[in-house]
């Protein structure tokens, strides 16, 4: 039986989207997401935040 794809939350990385609003179906129709991506300040501070945990995994992967 085929399983069912796991959404994963945009804005917590790594997480799954836990449906944390009700009547949410999904990172799609997420009051979160639609703040988050709709406001230029909180879109560039998730950016940044965004790239520096990628860059402090690949510093663990090479030093690991």
């Amino acid at each position: 039986m085929p399983q069912r794809p796991v959404p994963a939350c945009p804005i917590r990385d790594g997480d799954p989207c836990s449906l944390c609003v009700p009547g949410v179906s999904g990172p799609q129709d997420c009051g979160l997401v639609y703040l988050v991506t709709s406001d230029p300040e909180l879109r560039a501070e998730w950016a940044a935040r965004r790239h520096t945990e990628a860059a402090l995994k690949r510093e663990r992967r090479c030093t690991a």
